[in-house]
Formats: C-alpha cells, sequence, structure tokens
C-alpha cells in the first residue's frame, strides 16, 4: 500500500508518515482548488449587490470562518491519516458511512465534475471563435477538456501536487497582468460610483461561507497527507485565504470596472485572447481536478472496492461526468447539487462534536463504528431542516442543531451503556 510516481494506491487506510508532504504542497492543492471561474463569479455577485468595501470584507470574513472550520475538520484528517469518508464511519457507522453518506459526497463532486467541465468546455469554445474564427462544437471541447482534467485526477495526489506547483504561480502571474490591464484600459471610476444594496453584510458572509461548505467537510481528503496539526493549520489558511481573497477581489473589480467578472473574457475584451484561455484552462483544471479525485475516493467507500481500484472508479465516474457535460445536460443538477451541499454544514457539526467533544481531539478515544449508526442520521435530518427556518443564519442553524442534537443522543446512549 504506497503512493507512487504512477497512481496513488492509499486509499482509505491511515497514509503512512514517510509518504506525507509538506505543509505548502497541501496548500497549493487548496489554492487551486479556490482559484476558479465560481470564485470569481463570487467576487462578482457581492460586487453587484453592495458598496465593494463591503463585498470585500463579507467575504473576506466569509473566508476566515471557512478557513478555520477547514483546520478543524481537517486535523482529524491528519490525525486519523484517512479521508472524509472514513472519518464519517465514526459518526454515521461504516455502513451509513459508506452506503449513504459517502454515496452523497461521490454524487456531489462528479456532479460538480460535470458543471465545471461544461463550463470550461463552452466557454473554450467561445474564446476559440471570438479570437480566432475557429468554430469547435462545444460538446467536442467539453470532452477533451473532461479527459485531460480526468487523467490528472486519476494519478492522485502526486500529479495533483505537480500540477498546482506549476499552475498556481501562472496563474497568480498571469491574472496580476490582466487586473493592470484591465484597470489600465476601463479605469477606477466605477469603482466608486454608488449601487444599490439588494444584499445584506451578513448575508455576504453566508454566501461565502455555503460556497466553501463542500471544502471544509472535504478537508480531510488532502491533510490526511500532513504529517502534524501546525501542517494542517498553515496549509489551510494559507491555502484558502491568500487564493480565496485575491479572486473575490478580482471579481469585485472586474464586475465593477468591466462589467465582467470572468478574468479570461476580459482578456479578450482587451485583444488578449489567448491569455484568457490560458487563464480558463488552468483555472479549471487545478480545481475540477480535485472534484474528480474526490469522487473516487468516495466511490471506493460505496462500492467496496480494493485500495488499487480508486484510479479505475475515478475514471469510470469522469466519464460519466464528462458524458453529462457533453450532451449539455449537466446544469440541470445545479440545484439538486445546492441542495446536497445544505446537507454538509450539518455534517461538519456533527464531525466536530464526534472528534473534539467526544474523542478528547484524541485518536486513541476515536472508535469507528460499525452498521448503521442512528444518531447521526437524525442529527443530520434535523440540522439540515434547521437550514430551512425563516430566522437566523442557514449554515449556522444547520451546523449548531446538528451539532447540538448528536451531542446530546451521544450522552444519553452512553448513560444507556454505563447503566
Amino acid at each position: 500500500m504506497k503512493t507512487t510516481d504512477k497512481t496513488e494506491s492509499v486509499v482509505l487506510q491511515p497514509v503512512p508518515m514517510e509518504e506525507r508532504k509538506s505543509w505548502l504542497d497541501v496548500a497549493l492543492i487548496q489554492a487551486g482548488i479556490l482559484i476558479c471561474v465560481p470564485s470569481l463569479m463570487l467576487g462578482g455577485m457581492l460586487a453587484q449587490a453592495m458598496p465593494i468595501g463591503q463585498a470585500i470584507l463579507s467575504g473576506v470574513i466569509g473566508y476566515l470562518i471557512t478557513a478555520l472550520l477547514m483546520v478543524a475538520v481537517g486535523i482529524i484528517g491528519s490525525d486519523l491519516g484517512v479521508p472524509t469518508c472514513v472519518v464519517a464511519s465514526g459518526s454515521f457507522g461504516q455502513q451509513g458511512s459508506s452506503k449513504l453518506i459517502s454515496a452523497l459526497f461521490m454524487i456531489s463532486m462528479i456532479g460538480w465534475f460535470a458543471v465545471q467541465n461544461g463550463v470550461c468546455g463552452s466557454a473554450f469554445s467561445n474564446l476559440l471563435s471570438q479570437a480566432f474564427g475557429f468554430e469547435l462544437p462545444v460538446a467536442v471541447s467539453t470532452i477533451l477538456w473532461g479527459v485531460i482534467m480526468l487523467i490528472t485526477a486519476v494519478y492522485g495526489i502526486n500529479a495533483l501536487d505537480k500540477l498546482n506547483k506549476f499552475a498556481i504561480p501562472a496563474l497568480v502571474v498571469v491574472t496580476c497582468i490582466g487586473c493592470v490591464m484591465a484597470i489600465s484600459r476601463f479605469g477606477t471610476a466605477a469603482l466608486s460610483e454608488p449601487i444599490a444594496q439588494t444584499m445584506s453584510f451578513a448575508d455576504g458572509v453566508v454566501l461565502t461561507v455555503s460556497f466553501m461548505a463542500t471544502g471544509a467537510l472535504n478537508a480531510p481528503d488532502f491533510t490526511r497527507y500532513q504529517r502534524t496539526r501546525r501542517d494542517t493549520f498553515l496549509s489551510s489558511v494559507i491555502g484558502v485565504m491568500p487564493a480565496g481573497i485575491a479572486m473575490l477581489v478580482l471579481g469585485a473589480v472586474m464586475t465593477r470596472i468591466a462589467n465582467q467578472y470572468d478574468i479570461s473574457l476580459v482578456f479578450c475584451d482587451i485583444g488578449l485572447p489567448v491569455l484568457g484561455m490560458v487563464v480558463l484552462i488552468l483555472a479549471t483544471w487545478t480545481t475540477n481536478t480535485t472534484n474528480a479525485y474526490s469522487a473516487g475516493l468516495n466511490a471506493v467507500m460505496v462500492f467496496g472496492l480494493a485500495e488499487n481500484k480508486r484510479s479505475a472508479a475515478t475514471v469510470v465516474l469522469g466519464v460519466i461526468g464528462t458524458a453529462l457535460a457533453a450532451i449539455g445536460i449537466a446544469g440541470y443538477f445545479e440545484a439538486f447539487l445546492y441542495l446536497l451541499g445544505d446537507m454538509f454544514m450539518p455534517i461538519v457539526g456533527i464531525f466536530l462534536i464526534e472528534y473534539w467533544v467526544l474523542a478528547h481531539g484524541s485518536v486513541k478515544f476515536y472508535q469507528p463504528r460499525d452498521g448503521w449508526h442512528l444518531n447521526g442520521f437524525i442529527a443530520l435530518i434535523l440540522g439540515f431542516a434547521s437550514t430551512r427556518l425563516p430566522f437566523g443564519v442557514s449554515f449556522v442553524n444547520g451546523m449548531v442543531i446538528a451539532a447540538i442534537v448528536y451531542l446530546v443522543l451521544e450522552s444519553i446512549l452512553r448513560r444507556k451503556q454505563v447503566n
């Protein structure tokens, strides 16, 4: 059981200490997840709904909350050395985790792979048409980039590491160039223009945290490769904050001055379509590869596959996701995917209670359960229902209610076991 330069084979078992990576390696992977068109869109949405200063500050606070949650959940992964789908067995039971929780994770991840693949394929075809007059069918473009992104995911953590070491610095340089050129072209007067506020500051924070809910929950998929809690803290905070804030600011500024949050399209507007394609491809690639990778990890759990079948499972799911994107129906799943996302913050609350309260934050007190652990599912259902309450903050409602319910149920269960 090892991770080679070819394909990763450590899947559900704890990652051996000698195969773990530096905090910077994992931070680059976390940053790669955030450097994407949807992150720019988040900045654009906030900038269109409130003054730009408030938009940026609400996003920064949202990312800070997310980073701290990623630290708390990520340390569970680094302590145990296992991915999220295995961590879930402590709260939901082995069968509950494999048959339901991991299935939800798998569907969510491959669904987002399909959605982002479709966006990339469509945008790439449009860029070729507008810039060079070359008509590439969207379906062909989608399949092409789906295959390329899938190859990286198949090879696992080492391929992600190498991709992000190249892509992140390149994206930073190119997007900085684009930002400077866009400001030179369009000016900055629009940044100070008054705007009707259609979203509260608190709602901006909620939107940002909701945007990153999956990242907080899936943190152990990557932090299992960290050696220490300090490494997990550094990779989570430094991986999330600079990249997230940079994309937020860039999307907000581009929306206000160029009326377009997508920097790749701004490049086309200022006559540099090739740079636009570079940004589009690298940004989608670094994010979408991790979607397929996490889907493959969960597939091993769901279908009870051998550890060395993770790459094959990733291929199958990636082909399904690419096919959904190519035939143009992936976008119809977005509402369903957001609904799944509403379940993730309650699960985070349950994880935190199970490890940090009941197990006292210690590996020796943490015990995975066999079968189905109903307390976890009762807490999840009530936590999810609380996200629909007409008061409070949805993600806080879900996480806190699920955590309290789980703690109460576990306390009752333990008293019964003692008696």
